[in-house]
């Protein structure tokens, strides 16, 4: 206000300035003018003090009151600016803290983002390897929901069944399993759906497309979803393979190869069943055994090819009789077997009958040969005696030897051989107890001495090896009893083979008597010389002697030559030529001995001991004696006479030229541990020369 008011002050006096400065004007008197002019100087001083006065008062109010107001403020805005300078740089710290954790969350988040994307891409691919897996595995998998329907299926199963995977998705399981299990398969779901937390396994069998069968071994596991209804993974392997394996070893287990008939096996098993069945007012069962009388006939003709076919086309003859049985076996080369249940003497008599007279009428033709075989039949029915398998086999096979000893052809029922029974049955406990002695050394070797006649104290070293059976209470059996079941059961020529080894492993233990060792005498069964097994291991056994092979002769009975001619031929010259010595044992009990000598390169013949027992009172046998005697010498062949009982056979067998004896009279049999010590105190007691 004080400076407003100077400022008025100042321009009234430049008003009254100005005035007087234009006091000339016309308008104004002027005397008046003077005065105002006058008036106006004194005045105007006083007027521009005052007006400075007020301006110079204004301004120091202005600067006392707006100054500091203005001071405080810029005071004020200087501190807001510093608080604001600081808040500033708080933000900016806080801003670029922000945005460095925001470069750390954009970093974190690109990271995220990436691991992400490699999670997204390894899920993909693991989803891929594991379809490639699951459609490429060679196995069939499939999933089966709570409905039996199929979920999935791998594309290698659904190939592997003839089909593509979309034709089976949604389908029931059943489409592809085979009728035969349908309902099995349905208890085998329906259980795993019931026990989820085990593992299950059973062997269907699946039906392609094409209607082929294949046998899988299925392993079916429960996997449980939260979100969605459990479902059942079945692994399923093709076993079609080992399956079909497995039938076919158990069918050739059960079956005879060149026929297709049953087995022995087989006829045992159904026989034993059929008989542990059999209540005691059943019927009984039939036992009808068949054997093929002189089949050998056909195999020495033709060979063996022709024989097996002869075996053929009468196991279809006996089919085509129509004739009612149970069973039908082929239980050896040429043995065959019939059973039937709940029947009679005579409706098995009837059926035995039949396939004797088709067998009878049957002509077997083989190139231009032709052959009417026969065959013998013995029936066994179970009785109050007979209800095991081992008494209705021994009864049959007791009534068909019958048969066979009675001129072939026939029909015999046990009963008619009632006789025979007894000793059949005998034979058959041998075997297991044979068997028994060649797996636990139960046999024992002797030896009897052959001397020669003409020089009894020679000191010339021949022997026979002999054979013990040793029984459970040490007694030593000899062959007779047990031979007969040998040769009849197939074990005669495993027993030559024993005693062949074991006389070479003495020989072989004791060089210095192998060295003077003259002669060492080995029987031999005529199975051994039919077989080309036995013949084969002989040879070689010979072929590993580490002595001369001359020491050794083998003896073979003339029956077992005659009947196995051509073999027995064949393996003397094998054997000669290695250097062993032949020996025809029992000589003269055949038809026709004389003519099969020129045949036969033998070095010794054994004359039976049925000429010798009575020689010295019996014309007849003298006479025979004698002819052998004068033929084997007129042949270059030493004779050997068995059954030297007493010192009158032996002088008298001096003056026939008999050359060797064998007998009690000489020598009776010790055993073979004993012939060292034999021979030796042999060689001290011959007198000096």
């Amino acid at each position: 206000m004080l400076i407003f008011a100077g400022v008025v002050v100042v321009a009234i006096h430049a008003i009254l300035n100005l005035s007087l400065s234009t006091a000339k004007l016309p308008h104004i008197p002027v005397g008046t003018s003077q005065q105002a002019i006058e008036l106006s100087h004194n005045w105007m001083p006083v007027l521009s003090a005052i007006g400075i006065l007020f301006i110079v008062l204004g301004l120091i109010v202005l600067v006392y009151r707006v100054i500091p107001k203005s001071s405080r403020k810029f005071t004020e805005l200087v501190a807001t600016r510093e608080k604001l300078s600081a808040s500033n740089d708080e933000l900016a710290q806080t801003i670029a803290k922000r945005n460095q954790e925001l470069e750390i969350n954009n970093m974190t988040l690109r990271q995220v983002l990436e691991d992400q994307q490699i999670s997204r891409v390894a899920l993909l691919q693991s989803e891929k390897k594991f379809r490639t897996l699951f459609d490429e595995s060679p196995a069939l998998f499939v999933t089966i929901g709570p409905l039996h329907t199929i979920t999935d299926i791998n594309l290698y199963g659904a190939k592997s069944l003839g089909y593509d995977t979309m034709s089976l998705v949604g389908r029931a399981f059943t489409k592809i399993i085979s009728l035969e299990d349908a309902d099995k398969q349905q208890e085998f779901i329906d259980y795993c759906f019931q026990r989820p937390g085990e593992k299950q396994e059973t062997e269907l069998r699946f039906v392609r497309n094409d209607m082929q069968k294949l046998w899988m071994k299925t392993s079916a596991s429960m996997i449980e979803e939260k979100d969605s209804e459990n479902y059942l993974l079945l692994v399923c392997q093709d076993i079609t393979e080992s399956k079909t394996l497995a039938e076919s070893l158990s069918y050739q287990a059960k079956h005879d190869d060149l026929t297709g008939l049953f087995n022995r096996r087989a006829l045992e098993t159904f026989l034993e069943e059929k008989i542990e069945s059999l209540s005691l007012i059943a019927k009984p069962t039939a036992l009808i055994y068949l054997d093929v009388d002189q089949l050998k006939v056909v195999n020495d003709t033709c060979g063996h090819f022709a024989g097996d076919e002869y075996i053929r086309q009468l196991v279809k003859l006996i089919n085509e009789q129509n004739a009612h049985y149970d069973f039908f076996a082929r239980i050896g080369g040429d043995e065959f077997a019939l059973v039937m249940g709940e029947t009679s003497e005579n409706q098995a008599l009837e059926l035995g009958e039949t396939v004797r007279n088709a067998a009878e009428d049957f002509t077997f033709r083989w190139e231009d040969q032709s052959f009417r075989q026969s065959i013998s039949v013995g029936i066994a029915l179970t009785s109050k005696k007979i209800r095991s398998l081992r008494d209705i086999f021994a009864a049959a096979d007791s009534a068909c030897y019958t048969a066979k000893q009675g001129g072939r052809n026939r029909v015999v029922v046990h009963e008619d051989a009632s006789e025979k029974f007894d000793s059949n049955r005998s034979e058959m406990l041998w075997v297991s107890r044979l068997q028994s002695a060649l797996m636990r050394d139960r046999f024992e070797l002797y030896f009897q001495p052959i001397v020669p006649l003409d020089d009894i104290h020679g000191g010339y070293i021949h022997y026979e090896v002999l054979l013990r059976y040793i029984d459970d209470d040490g007694t030593h059996i000899s062959p007779e009893v047990f031979l007969p079941a040998a040769e009849r059961f197939g074990l005669a020529n495993q027993i030559d083979l024993w005693i062949l080894t074991s006389t070479l492993d003495f020989l072989h233990k004791n060089p210095a008597h192998t060295q003077i060792l003259g002669c060492c005498s080995i029987n031999l069964n005529s199975h051994s010389l039919s077989n080309h097994q036995s013949r084969s291991a002989i040879k070689q056994l010979v072929m590993a002697a580490e002595f001369p092979p001359h020491k050794i002769c083998f003896e073979i009975t003339e029956t077992s030559a005659i009947h196995n001619l051509t073999e027995a031929i064949d393996f003397i010259n094998d054997l000669k030529i290695l250097g062993c010595k032949f020996a025809l044992d029992d000589f003269g009990t055949g038809f026709s001995s004389f003519s099969y000598l020129q045949n036969l390169d033998v070095d010794y013949i054994k004359i039976d001991g049925s000429f010798i027992r009575n020689i010295t009172s019996d014309k007849l046998g003298r006479a025979m004696v004698k002819a052998m005697s004068s033929i084997g010498k007129e042949l270059g062949i030493a004779t050997i006479a068995e059954y030297v009982e007493n010192q009158q056979i032996s002088d008298e067998l001096q003056k026939m030229d008999v050359a060797y004896g064998q007998g009690y009279g000489l020598a009776k049999p010790m055993p073979i541990d004993k012939a060292t010590e034999y021979y030796a105190l042999s060689q001290r007691a011959k007198p000096a020369n």
